[in-house]
């Protein structure tokens, strides 16, 4: 196991990480600072008493690593903090939501804890034209399929009309970020093993999926949970790349000026979203310069602490400015700012690159 305690003591206290993260962007609590949560992990390990402050703190991160790019001793803070989520579960002593999340994905294989079989159904039409064909698969996610099903369509949509019909998953899990994120380690292998396994079963050898945080766990974490699987996993966004660089897709010309919401597990794809709305005609409004910020809803921050994570997402409506809209890629994002609009009576349009890319191409 990593020494934390000896990366921990190597704190400069030079507070990037606090300049960085979201949860101190909208809360002046000095216990809730990244170099402060790490600071916990003795009396966690040492099952000593936390006070609310101090457990809120360990649980209010979205684990976007933000803080990790910054710091200047190249501490593991996500790490830690995962760790000591570990602990603290083991305890017994982690918040109840989260446990319940927890377990329906251990039992349900999805957050919600709704009934997998309804999946695929929930937003397959007879539109939509699939294959049995493995060489490529395609994998909604748990946002997609029970929360924005339009993602998904428009997905299918765009690659049937460059003559692509995938291979769909009928037995599609959720990839068990939440496990990962609140240290719940020894079911996310399990489940890691179960859906590796599964995926392979059918053969497949591309798997697209919609999903940043999909795409980051299947591809970079289950190979450490379990092992390298034996198919390529691939994001939505670098695919319509590739399918327009091929000259697959064409765009018609629209005009406007947008706000790009990176998802945090995607930083180093940055540029491919803007190239293709900038092939549509868009402008861009850049606030962020390159620099993760997260939409504040990850890792248990939303259902546990929904005003700080709305204020969060709050943050991203403002720096949008004069903005015609606010484009994802991430579900979840879209998910969490589509709730804060309604509560915040906010304008300002969130759309998905899919949806955008497939009215750019049909009209």
């Amino acid at each position: 196991m990593t020494d934390y305690t000896e990366q921990i003591e190597s704190c400069t206290e030079c507070d990037k990480c606090r300049e960085i993260c979201p949860i101190c962007v909208v809360s002046d609590k000095e216990v809730y600072s990244p170099d402060n949560k790490i600071k916990l992990l003795t009396k966690v390990e040492n099952n000593e008493p936390l006070d609310k402050d101090e457990l809120d703190s360990i649980y209010l991160c979205t684990r976007c690593k933000a803080c990790d790019d910054v710091c200047s001793s190249n501490i593991d803070i996500t790490g830690i903090i995962q760790y000591e989520r570990s602990l603290i579960a083991k305890q017994g002593r982690e918040p109840q939501k989260t446990s319940h999340i927890s377990n329906n994905i251990s039992t349900k294989y999805n957050p919600k804890g709704l009934d997998n079989e309804g999946r695929i159904a929930s937003w397959v039409t007879e539109d939509l034209e699939f294959s049995d064909d493995p060489s490529l698969a395609y994998m909604a996610g748990c946002w997609v399929a029970f929360k924005n099903i339009g993602i998904a369509q428009d997905t299918i949509r765009i690659l049937n009309s460059c003559g692509i019909k995938p291979k769909i998953l009928s037995e599609e899990l959720c990839c068990g970020l939440f496990l990962i994120d609140n240290g719940h380690m020894d079911e996310a292998k399990e489940l890691a093993k179960k859906y590796t396994l599964y995926v392979e079963s059918q053969g497949v050898k591309r798997l697209l999926v919609s999903c940043p945080s999909c795409y980051g766990v299947l591809k970079n974490v289950y190979p450490t949970l379990y092992r390298e699987p034996k198919y390529e996993v691939v994001h939505a966004l670098e695919f319509f790349k590739d399918l327009y660089d091929e000259g697959k897709i064409q765009f018609n010309k629209e005009s406007g000026t947008v706000m790009v919401k990176d998802a945090c597990p995607m930083v180093a794809m940055y540029d491919i979203p803007r190239e293709l709305l900038g092939k549509i005609g868009f402008k861009f409004t850049e606030p962020f310069n390159k620099e993760r910020f997260c939409c504040g809803a990850p890792a248990g921050v939303k259902p546990n602490y929904p005003e700080i994570a709305n204020k969060i997402a709050a943050v991203s409506f403002d720096k949008a400015g004069d903005s015609d809209k606010i484009v994802t890629y991430c579900p979840f994002c879209l998910h969490h700012f589509d709730g804060v609009k309604e509560e915040m009576n906010i304008n300002t349009p969130v759309e998905d690159i899919s949806h955008i890319i497939w009215e750019a191409m049909k009209k």
